[in-house]
């Protein structure tokens, strides 16, 4: 939806994108990523480590004892963030950088594989986002970014294009919570009241069966006994999960 605006605001302009990151020296990277279960699944957690070392990063996964100048100072730092829109045929993943207000300050181009296997998948994707870091040619200044000089400008915003953002993708949280089907490409998102996206589901050949992805579980959905049920394979276990679900 587009409105018209006359607006006066105020950014902080520094000397340019690439020196506001050439004022961080160390990176913060989670044990976890959103988009997974457990802490380092796939090693993917590691792999983005030694990705933001390899483009000049001093970096820590938050399980890591920090040296006394990075644990005392939160805005001495970047935060490593690695979001997922992945579907049924192919993994995509970007990264994002943000300092300690929570601003971005870096988002890279979209990674993808198209490999069937997740941990390659993963893997593959994760690399490929990481090559839009080539063109930052990241350095350390010696300054920090408490330091990096701010000149308020006014701006004046004639028109503005206003975009519904893209729901984060969650774990499931109460199967008896009732849940929304949004069509998408090849199937539906399911999303929650928030809304978030909770999880993917493809079609299949068969009506009332579709395949199902849930962070790194992959399953069927299927419609029994008057019900959706979520179901997949745990340790060799099957798990059939009821999910309360209208369709739009």
């Amino acid at each position: 939806m587009k409105k018209l605006l006359l607006l006066f605001i105020f950014f902080i302009s520094f000397k340019g994108f690439s020196q506001d990151l050439n004022t961080y020296q160390y990176a913060i990277v989670p044990a976890k990523f959103d988009f997974l279960k457990e802490n380092d699944k796939y090693k993917l957690n590691t792999l983005t480590k030694l990705l933001m070392e390899k483009y000049g990063f001093k970096s820590f996964l938050t399980t890591d004892i920090l040296p006394e100048e990075i644990a005392n100072t939160n805005c001495n730092k970047i935060f490593v963030e690695v979001t997922e829109n992945s579907n049924m045929f192919t993994t995509k993943l970007k990264v994002i950088l943000k300092d300690c207000k929570n601003s971005v300050l870096f988002i890279s181009d979209e990674g993808t594989s198209r490999e069937k296997d997740l941990a390659p998948a993963f893997t593959q994707a994760l690399r490929a986002a990481f090559k839009s870091f080539d063109k930052l040619n990241h350095k350390y200044n010696g300054e920090t970014a408490k330091d990096a000089v701010v000149e308020p400008k006014e701006v004046v915003v004639l028109e503005e294009n206003f975009e519904t953002p893209k729901p984060v993708e969650t774990p499931v949280p109460n199967p008896e919570i009732m849940f929304f089907a949004q069509p998408i490409a090849n199937g539906f998102q399911i999303v929650n009241n928030e809304p978030r996206v909770i999880m993917r589901l493809f079609n299949t050949s068969q009506k009332n069966v579709f395949i199902g992805r849930r962070d790194d579980t992959q399953g069927v959905v299927i419609f029994k006994n008057n019900q959706w049920f979520f179901e997949y394979y745990e340790k060799g276990t099957l798990v059939s999960e009821p999910l309360k679900v209208k369709f739009y």
